[in-house]
């Protein structure tokens, strides 16, 4: 668990005694490729670190898949609309690759925001995933394919070679033909342009 403890002490300090009670509430759970963290219609009851693996969300539509978000090591996984309003989830997580996670709880998690510096975690990630919401929203509102394409890129590298084309494809809001022609623009060009109406930030929101 020492990956999740140096991500929760990169946002507040946290004691003896409330690091002894994370590790006893957090459980570990193992997934393999094609598992699923929470099903479409299921309630998301649990919030969870990735300390391996990778996941997508994604929902269906006259049976066409549309990715929406991808979770990967030293990020937290949850539908959190689902989690907050204990409303069953629209869209279905599942794991893309053989995925370690440490799950919680809503209900321990309430636990741990007895404490002030855990409170202060819970809102810095709060305003992170609602800063992410925003910047996506944005990007695929104002950037044309290519930007997205490329922005995905810089900010995702290994996500290339991780994750099927037609889900990235998803993702961006393209078909995979699509993808497909920008990619070979794109790396037939040595310095593409970089435009994105948001830059990429300093650290990750998730």
């Amino acid at each position: 668990m020492q990956k999740l403890r140096s991500y929760l002490e990169s946002l507040a300090h946290l004691d003896d005694a409330e690091w002894e009670l994370a590790q006893r509430l957090f459980q570990e759970e193992k997934l393999a490729k094609g598992d699923y963290f929470v099903k479409s219609d299921d309630f998301c009851s649990k919030i969870a670190f990735v300390e391996k693996g990778l996941f997508r969300m994604y929902y269906n539509v006259n049976g066409v898949e549309n990715t929406t978000l991808f979770f990967t090591e030293n990020q937290f996984v949850t539908d959190y609309f689902s989690f907050l309003t204990k409303t069953p989830s629209i869209g279905p997580i599942q794991a893309l690759e053989e995925s370690i996670i440490y799950a919680i709880t809503s209900s321990d998690l309430q636990k741990l925001f007895e404490f002030k510096n855990w409170e202060r975690i819970g809102r810095i990630m709060a305003e992170r995933a609602f800063s992410f919401s925003v910047m996506e929203a944005n990007r695929f509102l104002h950037d044309d394919f290519e930007t997205r394409y490329i922005t995905f890129v810089k900010e995702n590298p290994d996500f290339i070679q991780r994750i099927p084309q037609y889900m990235i494809a998803s993702y961006l809001k393209m078909t995979p033909e699509t993808l497909s022609r920008i990619k070979k623009r794109v790396h037939k060009n040595e310095k593409p342009v970089y435009k994105s109406i948001v830059e990429t930030p300093k650290s990750k929101f998730l």
